[in-house]
C-alpha cells in the first residue's frame, strides 16, 4: 500500500495536519486545503480499510533502545481509520456554517486536523509506546478545541488537561511496568498475558485507567459536562461525543483481547462489571436532572460509555460484539444529537431547554435527524441501539453459571434505558414538542451545511438497526474481533420494522381523527388572574421537575452540582494542601540558610577584623606567608 512510493501509513497521518497548517498559514485558501486534507484521509482510510479484509500488515521502521516503532493493521484498525475519517469530515463540512461567528476560528480548524492525524497514528501504532505518543499529542490538540469556546472556556479546557493529563500518566506508568517485565509492549502477543501476576495486573489497571479516562467514564468525566457550558456543538461531537470514545475503547479492546487474557480474571471483569453499571445509572440520573441540552447530552455521553464497559467486562464473545457496535453506534446517534442541537442553537441562541419548544414544524429535516437519534440511543427497536444493547443484555445472561448475581447486573442495564428513554423524551419534546413561544414564530430551517450531516448520521442509524447483520455486523463488527460468534439470536428487525411502522400510522390516524382537527383553546386562571400565553406556557423541563423534587434526589443532586462528585477539585485541593506544605517547608529552609549564613559572615567578618591590627609588622607578615602559600602551589 504506497503512493508515490511512501507507504500510506505515514500519507494519513501527515497529510491532515500539513494541510491544516497550511490552512493556517494562507487563510484565503484555506477551506480548499482542509477539504483536500480531510477527503484525503478518507481515501486512505477506504485503501487500509480494503485491505485490511484480506490480510494483516506489520511495518516497523525504527528500533530505539530496544523499543520497537511500528505500524500494525488488522481488521480493527480498519474500521476505527475508517469512522475518523467519515467523522472528521462530517465536522470540518458542519463546522464550516457553525464556527463563523466563533472567535479564534482559524485555529478551531488547524486543532481539529491536528486531532484526526493524532488519531490516525493512534490506531496505527502497533507498540504501546509508540501509541502513547501519539495518545500525549491528542491530549494537546483537546486542549486547544477547548479553549476554543464560544464564551471563555479555559476552565474547562484546564480541567480536561488535568484529569486526561494524571491519567495519561498513569497509563505510561503502566506501559512501563509492561516493558520490565515482558521486555516489548507490541501487539498483539500470542499466547496473551495472564493476570496472574501482581506486577502484571498492576500494568493492565494503569493502563485500563488511561483509557477509561479517554472514554470519559465515572469518575473521570467531569470535564466533559463542563465543556458543555462553554464549547460549540461541534467540538462536542467531535471530542468528546466520538473520538474518545472510538479511541478510548479501540485502547480497551487492544489491551484485554490482544495483550492481556481478561476472560481468565472473573474479578477484573467483575470489577469492570460494576464500573460499567454504576456510571450507567449515575449518570443517565444526572441527565435526567439537566435544564440545558448540551450539558443533557454531555451526561448522556457518559452514561452511554457504561454499556461499553458493560459489555467487555463480561469476558463473553457476544456482549463484547456488542460493547464494540454500541461504540460505534453511539458514534452515530451521540454526534447527530450534539449536531442536531447546534443547529437548534444556531436559529434560537440557546440551548435552555425551558426557553424552546414547538420547533418541530419550524425545523423538519433536524427535527428528523434529532427524533431518529434520541430513538436509537434509547434502544427502541429496530433501530440500531437496541441491537447493540440487546447483545450486551444476552452476554449477561451467558453468565448465570459464572456469576450467581448476574441478573442485578441485567436490570441496572434495562433501567438505564428506561432512564435513557426518559430523558431523551424530555429532550425531543422540549425542543420540538410542545407550546412554541411566540419568539420562535419565524424561525426557519437551518442551512444545508448544519443539516445535512445530523440527517446522513440519523439514515446510518436506521441502516445500522434493520440491515444490523447484513452491514454493520457483518462487514465492520464481527472481522474486527478476535473471535468468532456463531450465535447472535433470534431478532427478525425487518418484521420489527413493519409492525413499528403499522403502528405508527394507526397511532397517526387515531390522532389526526381525535384531536389534531378539533383542537380546543381554553383559558387559564391563577388566583382570579387570567395567564398570558407566554405565562401559561408549560415547558418540557417542567414534566420532569416533580422528579427532582424527590428528597434523596434532591440532595443528590444539590451534593454533586456543589462538586462533591468532580475528581477534579479533588485534585486541586490537593495539589493546594501540598503546595502549601512545600511553601512552608521551603520557606523555612530558606529562612534558616539565610541566618546561617548572615553568622558565618559575621564570624568571617570578627575574624578579619582581628586580623587587621594596624602594625606594620603584621602586614609584612601576612605578605610573607601569602608568598610561602604561592611558591607552594607553583610547585605541586
Amino acid at each position: 500500500m504506497k503512493l508515490f512510493d511512501i507507504s500510506l501509513y505515514y500519507w494519513i497521518i501527515f497529510v491532515p495536519v500539513a494541510a491544516g497548517f497550511l490552512g493556517f498559514l494562507i487563510n484565503r485558501m484555506r477551506t480548499l486545503l482542509n477539504f483536500v486534507g480531510f477527503i484525503a484521509s478518507l481515501y486512505f482510510a477506504i485503501q487500509i480499510f480494503i485491505f485490511t479484509r484480506t490480510g494483516t500488515d506489520i511495518h516497523s521502521f525504527a528500533t530505539i533502545s530496544g523499543i520497537e516503532f511500528r505500524f500494525y493493521l488488522d481488521n480493527l484498525t480498519g474500521v476505527i481509520l475508517l469512522f475518523n475519517a467519515v467523522l472528521a469530515l462530517l465536522i470540518w463540512f458542519y463546522s464550516l456554517r457553525a464556527m463563523t461567528t466563533v472567535p479564534r476560528e482559524r485555529v478551531y480548524y488547524l486543532y481539529l486536523a491536528l486531532s484526526l492525524s493524532a488519531a490516525n497514528g493512534t490506531v496505527l501504532a502497533g507498540n504501546l509506546v509508540f501509541m502513547l505518543i501519539f495518545w500525549n499529542v491528542l491530549v494537546f490538540s483537546l486542549y486547544g478545541l477547548l479553549l476554543v469556546g464560544k464564551t471563555d472556556s479555559s476552565l474547562a479546557a484546564r480541567k480536561a488537561i488535568t484529569i486526561i493529563g494524571i491519567a495519561d500518566y498513569v497509563l505510561m506508568l503502566g506501559i512501563v511496568i509492561l516493558l520490565i517485565n515482558m521486555g516489548n509492549a507490541n501487539f498483539p502477543i500470542q499466547p496473551r498475558i495472564a493476570l496472574n501476576n501482581p506486577w502484571l495486573i498492576t500494568s493492565f489497571v494503569l493502563i485500563v485507567i488511561g483509557a477509561l479516562a479517554k472514554l470519559g467514564t465515572m469518575p473521570l468525566h467531569t470535564w466533559i459536562p463542563e465543556s458543555a457550558k462553554t464549547v460549540p456543538a461541534s467540538t462536542l461531537a467531535f471530542i468528546p461525543g466520538s473520538l474518545d470514545k472510538l479511541l478510548g475503547f479501540y485502547l480497551l479492546l487492544r489491551v484485554a483481547l490482544y495483550i492481556f487474557d481478561i476472560t481468565q480474571s472473573m474479578s477484573l471483569r467483575l470489577l469492570f462489571m460494576i464500573v460499567g453499571v454504576i456510571t450507567i445509572v449515575v449518570m443517565a440520573f444526572a441527565a435526567l436532572m439537566q435544564k440545558d441540552a448540551q450539558r443533557l447530552l454531555a451526561f448522556s455521553t457518559v452514561s452511554q460509555a457504561g454499556y461499553m464497559i458493560l459489555g467487555l467486562g463480561t469476558g463473553v464473545p457476544v456482549a463484547i460484539a456488542g460493547a464494540f457496535f454500541h461504540m460505534l453506534n453511539n458514534v452515530l446517534y451521540k454526534s447527530t444529537l450534539f449536531l442536531g442541537t447546534g443547529a437548534v442553537e444556531n436559529r434560537i441562541k440557546t440551548t435552555n431547554l425551558d426557553d424552546m419548544g414547538g420547533l418541530a414544524v419550524k425545523m423538519p429535516v433536524t427535527f428528523f435527524a434529532f427524533a431518529i437519534a434520541a430513538l436509537a440511543i434509547s434502544g427502541v427497536p429496530p433501530l440500531n441501539g437496541f441491537y447493540s444493547k440487546w447483545m450486551i443484555y444476552q452476554g449477561i445472561i451467558n453468565l448465570q453459571s459464572e456469576l450467581p448475581l448476574w441478573f442485578i447486573f441485567l436490570i441496572c442495564a434495562m433501567f438505564g434505558s428506561i432512564l435513557t428513554l426518559a430523558y431523551n423524551l424530555k429532550l425531543v419534546h422540549s425542543m420540538f414538542l410542545g407550546e412554541r413561544p411566540k419568539t420562535f414564530n419565524k424561525v426557519r430551517e437551518a442551512r444545508f451545511e448544519l443539516v445535512a450531516p445530523p440527517f446522513v448520521l440519523a439514515v446510518a442509524c436506521i441502516v445500522f438497526g434493520i440491515f444490523a447483520m447484513g452491514v454493520p455486523l457483518k462487514h465492520l463488527v464481527l472481522p474486527a474481533l478476535p473471535f468468532s460468534i456463531q450465535e447472535i439470536g433470534f431478532w427478525s428487525p425487518g418484521l420489527a420494522t413493519l409492525l413499528i411502522i403499522v403502528g405508527l400510522l394507526v397511532g397517526l390516524l387515531l390522532f389526526l381523527l381525535g384531536t389534531a382537527f378539533k383542537p380546543k383553546k381554553g383559558t387559564i386562571f391563577i388566583g382570579g388572574e387570567i395567564l398570558d400565553e407566554e405565562a401559561a406556557r408549560i415547558t418540557g423541563s417542567d414534566f420532569y421537575s416533580s422528579v427532582r423534587s424527590l428528597d434523596l434526589i434532591e440532595k443528590t443532586v444539590a451534593f454533586g452540582e456543589g462538586g462533591a462528585f468532580d475528581i477534579y477539585n479533588y485534585i486541586r485541593a490537593t495539589a493546594q494542601g501540598i503546595a502549601s506544605v512545600f511553601k512552608d517547608v521551603i520557606n523555612q529552609i530558606i529562612v534558616a540558610l539565610y541566618r546561617y549564613i548572615g553568622k558565618l559572615v559575621q564570624s568571617l567578618g570578627g575574624i578579619m577584623s582581628a586580623l587587621h591590627t594596624g602594625e606594620l609588622y603584621n602586614y609584612v607578615g601576612w605578605i610573607f606567608v601569602g608568598g610561602i602559600i604561592l611558591i607552594i602551589i607553583l610547585v605541586f
